[in-house]
């Protein structure tokens, strides 16, 4: 392996590591599961490469690489209880305000609840609708963009973002 290369895919897991890891935690819930599938990513992406792949957009790639894995852990594991996710959050609360973490304001402890309301119905979504809503409004990308990372139309991925956001008004209100 040339050094160039190697210079390289560390040039591009630094710049694409903490955005795959917030995917990750968004759609997982866990972070030691985020932090796996982020690995994972990575892994899968280094093999290709050693493998003589060219890839020409790196963050699509390693995206669309992400998005196969948490397919397949959603197949692995159809859904997360609900009792355990908050479980799970109220630890890291506890370890953020044992850290020094304050929550100073009645907003943003409401902000919280919505997000953590959002993130549990979330899980009661398709793995699709999950994906494009997270990839949309999480990660920042445009319906062309996800289009290019999950192989489907642009068309179908703005159906789907719009069925996702009516689907998730009805179990929110």
């Amino acid at each position: 392996m040339k050094g160039s290369t190697e210079e390289a895919f560390l040039a591009v897991f630094r710049e694409h590591y903490d955005g795959l890891f917030r995917h990750a935690f968004f759609r997982v819930s866990s972070r030691e599961k985020a932090l796996d599938l982020t690995q994972d990513t990575f892994i899968k992406a280094w093999d290709y490469l050693r493998g003589g792949g060219e890839v020409k957009q790196f963050k699509g790639f390693l995206y669309r690489i992400m998005h196969n894995l948490i397919i397949d852990e959603y197949r692995r594991k159809k859904a997360e209880s609900l009792d355990s996710m908050s479980d799970e959050r109220r630890a890291h609360i506890d370890a953020d305000m044992a850290e020094g973490g304050v929550w100073e304001t009645e907003e943003h402890i409401d902000e919280e609840a919505l997000v953590v309301k959002v993130r549990e119905q979330l899980t009661n979504l398709s793995p699709e609708y999950c994906s494009v809503v997270t990839m949309r409004y999480i990660d920042g990308f445009s319906p062309k963009e996800i289009s290019q990372m999950t192989g489907e139309t642009e068309n179908t991925v703005s159906v789907r973002l719009h069925r996702a956001i009516i689907k998730l008004r009805t179990m929110l209100s």
